[in-house]
């Protein structure tokens, strides 16, 4: 079966692995998760697990459902990376490093946009789909990959994460797990052009993180 084919594992829950795989311990769950949250690149090389287990993993999951297409560096720290989806579509994900050192992912959470915002480069590109929750939290393994540990999260990339509310609170959920990365909500943005019912959806069910109108993009 193609890669293609397999799910990604880098958007799921521990329980929700457990579940795929069938009948194992929660624990096992939690173990894959920590593996996939270091940054793996191999379930190979997840050593606590049985082979038979790692061989189960390969026949279902995927750890890489993006694949990096072109990576440009500034002199100023920046990394720019343009990433290939798993359906030949395109999205950027940008680190963003300030005068104290500071590294911030800035993630898309769609591909292309439909808001048409006149000094958006991204809005002239027309909408093409929401990002599922694996394609965005792979971009901040990407990212951390290249750069080391990073330190805040802003989706402000391609894409209104207003109107792919659904994929960015299973992101959160992911990236804050306490097995996991264990990122602060406090070190997580959401930038927005100003979508009412989002808004409102956000501060009334969370995920309880920032939440700011944007200006302009980091990926264009």
């Amino acid at each position: 079966m193609a890669d293609l084919d397999k799910q990604a594992i880098a958007g799921m829950l521990p329980q929700e692995i457990c579940e795929f795989l069938g009948e194992v311990p929660a624990f096992r769950g939690i173990q894959i998760f920590k593996w996939v949250a270091s940054g793996a690149d191999s379930f190979d090389k997840m050593h606590n697990l049985s082979k038979k287990m790692r061989e189960q993993l390969k026949g279902i999951f995927t750890l890489k459902s993006l694949s990096i297409s072109q990576e440009l560096h500034d002199p100023d720290g920046t990394i720019k990376l343009q990433l290939s989806l798993k359906d030949k579509k395109n999205i950027e994900a940008v680190l963003l490093t300030d005068s104290s050192g500071r590294k911030t992912a800035c993630v898309s959470c769609q591909a292309g946009c439909a808001m048409g915002c006149a000094f958006c480069q991204t809005g002239k590109l027309g909408f093409g789909r929401n990002l599922e929750s694996a394609e965005i939290v792979e971009q901040f393994f990407l990212l951390e990959k290249i750069a080391g540990k990073l330190d805040n999260i802003v989706f402000m990339g391609m894409g209104e994460p207003m109107m792919n509310l659904d994929a960015i609170r299973k992101t959160v959920l992911v990236l804050t797990h306490p097995e996991g990365r264990a990122l602060s909500s406090r070190r997580i943005t959401i930038s927005t052009s100003g979508i009412i019912k989002g808004i409102y959806d956000l501060a009334d069910n969370g995920p309880h993180i920032c939440c700011v109108p944007y200006h302009s993009r980091c990926a264009t």
